[in-house]
């Protein structure tokens, strides 16, 4: 008599990725190559004896997907078996199938796995593609950011009267980067609505394979949308990347020069210098339950105040920041469950603000961090450059470049006076920045 089949059986799995499926979208697969990824299958249910299952894709239409090696596996029970799936892409995009686990003597299938490979276009600094996206649809693509970058470049043109397109990047993590309600970043609509809908920036992008998204509008009078996107990763480092200036008398300009090398995509852009900036940096150590507070005087005319603190020595910790204007009211908070917390203040008005950091949680009972506050005002001075001169490198190619810092009055205790240097594109796009760190401020 033949003896029973468990039809409950259950299936650990362990795989590359998120969740139960293989998933890679950080690889930087390429059309052409190939990768070979372990999938982890454990039987924890059923007879106490290995029981052959049969290996097969299905909805591999692109033929990306196939099993190295032969096409079942014997599973004991409790025990882990390691199956050796390879991807082939043919073709640049996302591609799928269902890597099915099954034992035939049981109706229907045991397990089945989601594969999935994000597959990059070729971006040698640039990427460019004409196409069209019909009303209410979206087209995707896959670039991959190589590290080391300044700025990830996007750009849409090429759009008909009235067509409202609109793209959006999307991080390596799979979350966007841009506003995606449906009011935003439209092109010939609403104005962007506070969005730049025609060219936006991503400074000091996650390296990784980041996703375009072009969409057309439910509401674009136009069912088909043609577009021009254009990609560009940007980036000159500039030597040395901070120049110290010892000494500065006020109101007397102190030249500062750089060698800048372009390592990423062709530039001809300029110079753009700005106002100097203040800060302070500190690594205090907060104990569960505190609060540390600091103040800062923020003169009239800064453009932003910017408060970061992070990298604790307990990793287990949770701190918040808070920040407080003159009159006391909250202007900005930032408590997300880490101690990795940001704020920034646009146009701030003048006046002494109070910064807090609360130990929420410190399992080791006390933890170190680093603090920093900046804010950059043309009160405390400025660097000048000759923006009217182009800078043109190629890939590869250095030049020498400079300017002029002239500090209007001393630094309070314990802060720094800084400025920076930024080499931008013909967009306004910030290739390269360098700084420039004034140790002493005389009358």
């Amino acid at each position: 008599m033949k003896a029973p089949v468990d039809t409950a059986i259950d299936y650990a799995l362990k795989t590359p990725g998120f969740g139960t499926g293989l998933y890679d979208r950080e690889g930087g697969l390429k059309a052409g190559q190939r990768k070979t990824y372990d999938v982890t299958v454990t039987r924890t249910s059923g007879a106490d004896r290995p029981v052959r299952h049969e290996l097969s894709f299905e909805n591999n239409a692109s033929g990306t997907f196939r099993i190295l090696g032969k096409d079942e596996v014997s599973l004991p029970l409790n025990q882990p078996v390691t199956v050796k799936v390879q991807a082939a892409p043919e073709s640049a995009g996302l591609k799928s199938a269902i890597l099915e686990v099954d034992d035939p003597r049981t109706e229907g299938v045991d397990k089945q796995i989601l594969t999935t490979v994000v597959v990059s276009s070729p971006l040698k600094y640039t990427y460019s593609k004409s196409s069209s996206v019909q009303r209410n649809s979206t087209a995707s693509y896959f670039v991959t950011v190589p590290e080391g970058a300044t700025s990830l470049e996007v750009a849409i043109g090429g759009l008909k009267d009235k067509s409202q397109t609109r793209f959006i990047a999307i991080h390596p993590y799979g979350v966007p980067v841009d506003n995606t309600s449906t009011p935003y970043c439209y092109n010939n609509y609403l104005d962007g609505n506070g969005c730049k809908p025609d060219v936006r920036s991503y400074a000091d992008p996650q390296p990784g394979v980041w996703e375009i998204e072009v969409e057309a509008r439910r509401t674009s009078p136009l069912l088909d949308n043609p577009y021009k996107l254009d990609v560009a990763v940007l980036g000159a480092a500039f030597d040395p990347a901070v120049v110290t200036v010892p000494e500065a008398k006020v109101g007397t300009p102190a030249t500062a020069s750089w060698k800048v090398t372009n390592n990423f995509a062709a530039l001809d852009g300029k110079l753009k210098g700005g106002p100097l900036g203040s800060s302070k940096n500190a690594r205090p150590t907060i104990t569960e339950g505190a609060t540390q507070t600091t103040t800062v005087e923020v003169p009239a005319g800064a453009a932003s105040l910017d408060v970061v603190i992070g990298n604790v020595s307990d990793n287990a910790a949770d701190l918040d920041l808070t920040v407080k204007n003159a009159a006391g009211t909250v202007v900005g908070q930032s408590a997300d469950g880490d101690s990795e917390e940001a704020v920034s203040i646009a146009d701030p008005a003048a006046g002494t603000y109070t910064i807090e950091v609360a130990g929420y949680a410190v399992p080791s009972g006390s933890t170190a961090y680093d603090y920093r506050d900046v804010f950059f005002s043309s009160a405390l001075g400025t660097v000048s450059v000759d923006d009217s001169t182009p800078v043109k490198l190629a890939t590869g190619a250095s030049a020498t470049v400079s300017g002029s810092v002239t500090a209007a009055a001393a630094a309070p205790e314990g802060r720094e006076f800084f400025g920076q240097v930024q080499l931008v594109n013909a967009r306004g796009t910030v290739a390269g920045i360098g700084s420039v760190k004034i140790e002493k401020v005389t009358p």
